[in-house]
């Protein structure tokens, strides 16, 4: 069907049903038209889907596999809107941003930019999953399973490094988004995202040498964004002691650069080792 193979046509109505659950889920329509009035906060919604889509169309046409044609266009643009939808404003739902009660009846700026901050970031991983050739050593084709794979690894990443800067913060820090619309927290942890993002679309991007050579190089740079999170999220000192009495945590930095830079170190240094031996192995390097 439409000169797709039976799996892929599957996958293509899979990814049509979860791109509509997420329209409907999301969708703002049925407020009231006062809820819409002078309220900037959907805009941003809509300007993150097209951005998102935007670049997920940008992979498409000019980095994606020379197979990528035709349907197969179509095919993995639906892919990526549901992930826009679903994984996007989802994970936001799921964190405690959500679009039809925050954006639309509260009107809530600050929290329209963390879901937007969200939707870009996973349409940037889905393009990065799309980046590249499945077989640059032959003729062969690769299959929806190699972004599909590479999105969801990246996606998990963000969630979970999302989940880590939340630690660092106090636990009001979604609650305050959503009583005092703090704007600055809004962009701060706006730019967390997408900066995330943008190191994870570059690790799920490139060409396709076997998972064995993706995955560890994928999951070694997880490992290092990780673990910089893990080591600023669970070693703290008292603020009195640190910033004059005012109380709280703050980032035990005497205690924790020296592990981090060892830790990095040690990641880098056995990455680069196995990496090139990957290489050698798959006939990459001379």
């Amino acid at each position: 069907m439409f000169g797709l193979e039976e799996d892929e046509t599957l996958i293509l109505f899979l990814s049509a049903g979860l791109a509509l659950a997420g329209v409907v889920w999301h969708y703002l329509g049925q407020l009231h038209a006062l809820s819409f009035r002078r309220n900037p906060a959907p805009g941003v919604i809509r300007v993150a889907v097209f951005v998102a889509m935007a670049w997920i169309a940008f992979v498409l046409w000019r980095y994606a596999d020379p197979s990528v044609t035709g349907p197969y266009v179509f095919f993995y643009l639906v892919m990526g809107f549901a992930a826009v939808k679903v994984a996007g404003q989802g994970t936001a739902a799921k964190f405690g941003a959500r679009t039809r009660v925050d954006v639309g009846e509260r009107r809530n700026l600050a929290m329209a930019v963390l879901i937007g901050a969200f939707i870009v970031s996973s349409g940037l991983i889905f393009g990065g999953s799309l980046w590249g050739e499945a077989d640059p050593a032959g003729d062969g084709e690769g299959g929806w399973w190699i972004p599909l794979g590479f999105f969801l690894l990246g996606w998990g990443c963000l969630a979970a490094l999302f989940a880590l800067f939340l630690l660092r913060e106090d636990e009001g820090f979604m609650a305050r988004l959503r009583r005092e619309r703090e704007m600055d927290d809004a962009v701060a942890a706006a730019f967390f995202l997408v900066s995330s993002a943008i190191i994870l679309t570059d690790a799920v991007a490139g060409d396709f040498w076997g998972w064995g050579h993706g995955l560890f190089t994928f999951g070694t740079l997880a490992g290092m964004l990780v673990a910089h999170e893990a080591f600023a999220s669970l070693v703290r000192v008292p603020r009195a002691a640190s910033s004059g009495g005012l109380g709280g945590d703050a980032p035990a930095s005497k205690d924790r650069v020296p592990w981090e830079w060892l830790v990095y170190l040690g990641l880098a240094a056995f990455a680069w080792g196995v990496n090139r031996w990957l290489d050698f192995v798959f006939g990459v390097r001379g």
